[in-house]
């Protein structure tokens, strides 16, 4: 069972990313995207992996033993709630996020019991909905930082790390893992003008 107590809850100041993004060793970038219904998922991924990497294909990405894509020299990680998409890209260090849409949940108690621990089931029956999505995006973020899925979760490692939860407007929550101890500095980026 899972357990972790659910990191701080961070304030981001969303802005608009420079049009050359550069990535240093410390930073860890978080990208709030809208997507269309026209343009796949995938398009819209690698447009944001070309800010780092211009010379970025049209092949498919390729992707680890259990599934997560990667490109050599970069640790990136995204995920999607309906039309809301968050992409983390570290300077260092293998990353996960996970962003849900804010609502009732009427298996949380259920789901809680599966996959967290005591404590933790605790905490989520005092704060309700809020509570379990944000310990819900902790835990898959946790998973995909080391590239596996909810129903691979006997594979996890407890792994030294970095996390924080953060609202993404006034309808949804993420968080962030990064494998590393320390602190990453972050930057948040909101670029409406480049979708």
């Amino acid at each position: 069972m899972w357990d972790f107590p659910l990191p701080p809850i961070v304030a981001p100041q969303w802005q608009t990313p420079h049009p050359d993004v550069t990535l240093d060793s410390h930073a860890l970038h978080l990208w709030w995207l809208t997507l269309s219904p026209n343009v796949p998922r995938e398009v819209v991924l690698r447009t944001y992996l070309r800010c780092y990497q211009p010379n970025l294909g049209e092949e498919p990405l390729p992707r680890a033993t259990r599934g997560k894509p990667y490109l050599d020299g970069l640790e990136f990680n995204w995920s999607h709630s309906g039309n809301l998409a968050v992409l983390a890209v570290s300077g260092r260090a293998a990353v996960g996020v996970d962003v849900e849409i804010l609502r009732p949940c009427s298996q949380c108690s259920a789901i809680s019991r599966r996959f967290f621990g005591a404590a933790l089931q605790q905490r989520i029956l005092e704060g309700g909905d809020r509570s379990f999505l944000q310990a819900w995006t902790y835990y898959e973020a946790w998973l995909k930082a080391q590239g596996i899925g909810v129903w691979q979760r006997t594979a996890a490692q407890p792994l030294e790390h970095w996390a924080a939860s953060f609202p993404v407007g006034d309808r949804a929550i993420a968080s962030i893992v990064v494998l590393t101890p320390t602190v990453p500095q972050c930057f948040f980026f909101r670029p409406e003008a480049m979708e």
